[in-house]
């Protein structure tokens, strides 16, 4: 069986660059039970907390510390998106990383969300992607499966509400 290589590890790193900031695995014991996914709970503000993929690949589980690890920047992790109740999305984004972030080509101005059956859908222009969604008064994740070689990768995105 042929081993995922960096340039797909990468590939799901933008997939979730892209889709986290047009705008993980282990839940706080302080946050409640997952609600029913709700636009409502998405709205506000979040950072990341989290970016993982099972089974690791290359060796590489934890895809946010990869990504900082090899930008040398915090950019995702603090990173602030908003989900407007409006359906667009903002993003407030550290001094010193606009280059990181405009060399991904991750902001777009024009990208929308909405909760469509505990899913997030996230538009742009005519990209549309699509992630599980749980939520939680303080915490939401997205998650999403994809197959490379007949191995399913499980990607989770886990934000913290600020």
């Amino acid at each position: 069986m042929k081993t995922p290589s960096m340039k797909n590890l990468a590939n799901y790193l933008m997939l979730f660059v892209c889709a986290a900031t047009m705008l993980a695995c282990s839940k706080d014991s302080d946050d409640p039970a997952p609600q029913t996914p709700s636009g409502n709970a998405v709205e506000g503000t979040w950072k990341i907390k989290a970016m993982t993929v099972d089974p690791a690949q290359n060796g590489i589980s934890d895809v946010l510390a990869f990504y900082e690890a090899l930008t040398d920047k915090k950019c995702l992790s603090e990173t602030e998106l908003t989900f407007k109740s409006n359906g667009t999305i903002g993003a407030k984004v550290p001094i010193g990383c606009d280059d990181v972030l405009d060399e991904a080509d991750i902001v777009d101005d024009a990208s929308k969300w909405a909760v469509k059956d505990k899913k997030i859908v996230l538009t742009e222009g005519t990209d549309v992607t699509e992630f599980d969604l749980e939520t939680g008064a303080t915490e939401m994740k997205w998650s999403t499966t994809e197959e490379e070689d007949g191995v399913k990768y499980k990607m989770t995105i886990v934000f913290k509400k600020i």
